[in-house]
């Protein structure tokens, strides 16, 4: 099939947005298909950070200036997306929508091609400063409604988005999907514990207990830091390692400042992707925590990470977080907010390393039996073509 993608994801940038582009562009091409990608050219010194594999890129220059950022590229992308579609002659757009990016809505009526519609979130949870003002995020709103009625497929990593949406504006049922984020196996691998403490300067001895990822508010890092304090009575040399960076950081800086923990708590800050697998192959343990701050709860992309690298996972209980993990043998699930309920979970996993190292390996296989992104490319291409594949309801109800 030829594919064209449509983002406006700045590709060369770690983020779960990010990842996700590349690894399904990467995942359609490694399947023979035909895959040219419409993204914003990387800014200088990102380029080797973005691996499409057989896909083709189109890079669209944009002026990175706060405000006109969005209304340039969406001009730019347009003339780069009509010209693309003019030269292949795509046989459908995969667009992975950000919030007022229309190109692909006015380019498929002019040179009428079918698209499917990825949507993660929504304008009225997503939007802040000057875009999150209410006529602003109306017309925001109505251009993803008007683009989700005339997909010929939505697609969400949750079920909550493409349910609103029927519910809402009256998207059919039959036309929304959910397609889970997945993991690239031969990235994130299991790394050998003591090597991978060797290889980052890290005590051999003391627990570790692993975060990675952005730091925002939905991700309950102020209970995680909150529950060290308990973790810490039990087993002092305990540290948690939060490798990222975010909105949350100075107010998570000043919680560990309150609570005496500095040197529990160590922020790496970011890493490149290639050396992710070796942090959390350094830790004893890994956390994913949830905190519904949206109505919808998205999908952790760092939880697959976790599992890919045999690691144990401490998740928030829910649907998607701790419901899987449990269910996959892979960790076990706390209340959200629950600090002393969360230090008991770390507790109980330092002290039953045999139970962990269980944990870590059920979670390995089941990544590499249904959860890797050649898996939720076969998924795609059922869309691409609507084949065979129960509706959103029916799933749901089953």
């Amino acid at each position: 099939m030829n594919i064209l993608v449509y983002c406006d994801e700045e590709l060369g940038v770690a983020g779960g947005g990010s990842r996700q582009v590349v690894e399904f562009v990467r995942s359609l091409a490694a399947r023979g298909h035909g895959v040219r990608v419409v993204a914003p050219k990387p800014r200088a010194g990102t380029e080797k950070a973005i691996s499409l594999g057989d896909a083709h890129p189109v890079w669209v220059w944009v002026l990175r200036l706060p405000v006109l950022r969005p209304l340039l590229y969406l001009l730019a992308s347009a003339v780069a997306l009509c010209l693309a579609m003019w030269r292949e002659k795509p046989e459908i757009i995969l667009w992975f929508d950000s919030p007022g990016q229309i190109a692909p809505l006015w380019c498929a009526r002019v040179m009428r091609c079918p698209y499917v519609l990825f949507v993660n979130g929504l304008p009225e949870e997503e939007l802040t400063g000057l875009w999150g003002w209410a006529p602003i995020r109306g017309l925001v709103q109505q251009a993803l409604r008007v683009s989700a009625q005339q997909a010929q497929a939505v697609v969400s990593v949750c079920r909550e988005v493409p349910q609103w949406m029927q519910r809402e504006w009256g998207v059919e049922p039959a036309r929304c999907r959910v397609i889970r984020n997945g993991v690239d196996p031969l990235a994130c691998v299991p790394r050998d514990k003591a090597e991978a403490r060797r290889c980052l300067g890290l005590s051999p001895d003391r627990p570790y207990i692993g975060f990675v990822g952005g730091f925002f508010p939905w991700h309950g890092l102020d209970t995680l830091v909150e529950a060290m304090a308990l973790v810490r009575l039990e087993h002092p040399d305990a540290t948690l390692l939060l490798v990222g960076d975010g909105q949350t950081k100075p107010a998570l800086e000043a919680l560990v400042r309150r609570q005496g923990l500095e040197e529990a708590v160590s922020f790496v800050g970011r890493v490149p992707f290639d050396d992710v697998s070796w942090w959390i192959g350094a830790s004893d343990l890994c956390v994913v925590l949830h905190r519904p701050v949206r109505f919808y709860p998205g999908d952790s992309m760092k939880l697959w990470e976790y599992l890919a690298c045999a690691r144990p996972v401490v998740a928030t209980a829910g649907e998607g977080y701790g419901d899987l993990v449990e269910a996959l043998g892979a960790g076990v699930s706390v209340k959200a907010d629950d600090v002393r309920g969360l230090a008991k979970a770390l507790c109980g996993l330092i002290q039953n390393p045999a139970a962990a190292s269980k944990m870590g390996q059920s979670g390995r296989h089941a990544v590499l039996g249904a959860h890797t992104w050649d898996a939720r490319a076969v998924e795609l291409e059922r869309v691409l073509g609507m084949g065979s594949v129960e509706p959103l309801h029916e799933r749901v109800c089953a």
